[in-house]
């Protein structure tokens, strides 16, 4: 009895795998004549990877980090870098760029041109910057170095912020000193010139 009950299931299970793999067939194949007589078919989507299977050159505390950094420059938290965003982290990086360049790195990597980076696009940035397709790979691939994949990756990445952040705060104090000295000797060279006007109007009194 045991047997004779149980072979019904089996038998059931087996024609529904063959029924769903002819349906699939079946799909397949009027598909296929659509495009042969020219009708207008619905586009094959690739299947859908993983960002951690997508972008395999990178550790997964890279990948961490760079989508913690996303997050951070997403000011409006609307899951986009919008053009003025991407400006923003940009000049925080240090690396503050024409809105032409602003212009050629985000159409890069705007694979929908929806004008704004998406944070799968945000990976893009950093795979093209491993390669040299960006005129700023450099800080890019700095940052992503600067991720210990063996101990603490994210404040290994922090310490790179920092040491940006202080970079440019010691270069802005250096052209304040420039400046501070430039506009010294123009004094200088003014009241030199003013001394030496009042000297020839007093020398063209008394001759």
């Amino acid at each position: 009895m045991n047997q004779s009950s149980s072979s019904p299931t089996c038998s059931n299970n087996s024609q529904s795998s063959a029924n769903n793999d002819g349906d699939e067939l079946a799909a397949k194949l009027a598909r296929r004549n659509m495009i042969a007589e020219g009708e207008p078919v619905e586009q094959a989507k690739p299947p859908k990877l993983g960002i951690y299977s997508e972008f395999h050159e990178f550790s997964r505390k890279q990948i961490k980090y760079f989508m913690e950094t996303f997050k951070k420059y997403d000011e409006d938290h609307d899951d986009y870098i919008d053009f003025n965003e991407l400006k923003r982290m940009m000049e925080k990086l240090g690396e503050a760029q024409t809105h032409i360049a602003l212009k050629n790195m985000l159409k890069l990597v705007d694979e929908d041109q929806d004008g704004k980076v998406s944070p799968r696009e945000f990976m893009l940035i950093f795979r093209y910057a491993s390669t040299g397709q960006l005129s700023c790979s450099e800080v890019f691939n700095e940052l992503a170095a600067s991720v210990d994949v063996v101990k603490e990756g994210v404040h290994a990445a922090a310490d790179f912020f920092q040491a940006k952040i202080e970079e440019q705060t010691k270069l802005s104090k250096f052209e304040e000193e420039i400046r501070a000295e430039q506009e010294e000797k123009k004094l200088q060279q003014a009241a030199k010139k003013e001394r030496r006007q009042q000297f020839l109007a007093n020398k063209a009194v008394f001759t």
